[in-house]
């Protein structure tokens, strides 16, 4: 970029807050580039992209999850959010003519919510008035065009970045499985990550206790989403000694305990698209167990053997038991080597593009 240029200003919606750091990588990334100014835009569930114009004057905003602007805690609520964020996407578009990057992180709501009924409508608004529309995987386009029906031209593929250089990782496994009551010779299985339903903790839970060897422990660690699925999750765990949970927050520089005292990350989505928790752990050189869902066949291809079909889970877990320590480590380099090839950087230029055009450089 020549000096005598304007960097483009990009806004970042909605601000997502320290317990999501793959928000800030990707505006890091973009800025990085060189070619951006790069902000978050204005934390608010109604208007966010009308303030954020108001307040920036940007010439690109970027969105990463819009259920927060259309789903409410009643149903009333959500008809007033979802009538605010059509005009919201209107007023960005028309009055300030400001183009739209939309990050597609899922294809359909993880939760039942007062606005399932109508989250396809609104993802297929929202796609429409979209300039152009990031997915993880070439594997992630045909699934995009059908769900939102666009066409191929409005999707680009920019796989996510890792996780390596964000996190601390200075804890050996020795001093994490000390720290975290565990044995040398356990075989540590860990589930990471908010405990929410779609993510499969029950079906995880009766597969282990199916297939666990009496060495064998699993560590489930995260915040709880729902009150009532944690108590459920919770009363299966007690009633099992190999289990051991860690129901709460960890902090950025408690993840590496977690992490380095596991052999094996076990991520048993029932339904899901991409998944940060499989790039958590790659970034972390760990192999994963994980169904051939969304992007994560396409993500985790270099340990093909761990990646299993629908009803799969039992027969994964029980092929652990011969895959010798040797094995697993170098799943979990290969892993790293995956994953690191992907750069945050690379997302701006998805941004370059559009900015290139005439109605956003002038």
């Amino acid at each position: 970029m020549s000096n005598d240029l304007i960097r483009t200003r990009i806004g970042f919606l909605p601000v997502a807050g320290p317990e999501d750091p793959g928000q800030l990588l990707r505006m890091r990334g973009v800025a990085a580039a060189g070619d951006f100014e790069v902000r978050s835009g204005v934390r608010s569930r109604f208007f966010a992209g009308t303030r954020t114009c108001l307040r920036d004057q940007p010439g690109i905003l970027h969105f990463d999850w819009i259920d927060r602007y259309h789903v409410g805690r009643s149903r009333w609520v959500t008809l007033a959010k979802i009538a605010a964020f059509f005009l919201d996407v209107q007023i960005v578009r028309r009055i300030f003519r400001c183009p739209i990057v939309w990050t597609l992180h899922n294809l359909r709501a993880h939760e039942p919510s007062p606005a399932a009924r109508w989250t396809p409508r609104i993802q297929r608004y929202f796609a429409r008035n979209a300039s152009l529309i990031r997915v993880f995987s070439p594997g992630a386009v045909a699934r995009a065009c059908a769900t939102l029906r666009v066409e191929r031209s409005k999707i680009r593929v920019v796989p996510e970045g890792d996780f390596s250089k964000y996190y601390p990782n200075t804890v050996t496994s020795a001093e994490a499985r000390t720290r975290l009551g565990l044995a040398a010779d356990d075989f540590v299985l860990l589930w990471l990550g908010s405990i929410r339903p779609y993510k499969g903790l029950h079906e995880l839970i009766a597969a282990f206790r199916e297939t666990a060897r009496p060495h064998w422990r699993l560590v489930i660690a995260g915040k709880p989403f729902i009150p009532s699925y944690a108590a459920e999750i919770a009363a299966l765990g007690q009633s099992d000694s190999r289990i051991r949970l860690h129901p709460h927050f960890i902090p950025e520089n408690e993840l590496q305990v977690f992490y380095n005292a596991a052999d094996v990350v076990v991520l048993p989505f029932t339904e899901v698209e991409n998944s940060g928790s499989v790039c958590m752990a790659m970034s972390f050189r760990k192999a994963v167990v994980a169904p051939d869902l969304g992007v994560i066949g396409e993500r985790l291809h270099r340990q093909k053997e761990l990646v299993y079909a629908s009803g799969g889970l039992v027969a994964a877990l029980a092929k652990l038991a011969s895959l010798p320590a040797a094995r697993l480590t170098a799943i979990g380099e290969a892993n790293f080597a995956e994953i690191t090839s992907y750069k945050w950087e690379n997302l701006a230029a998805v941004f370059r593009e559009l900015a290139a055009t005439p109605a956003v450089s002038q």
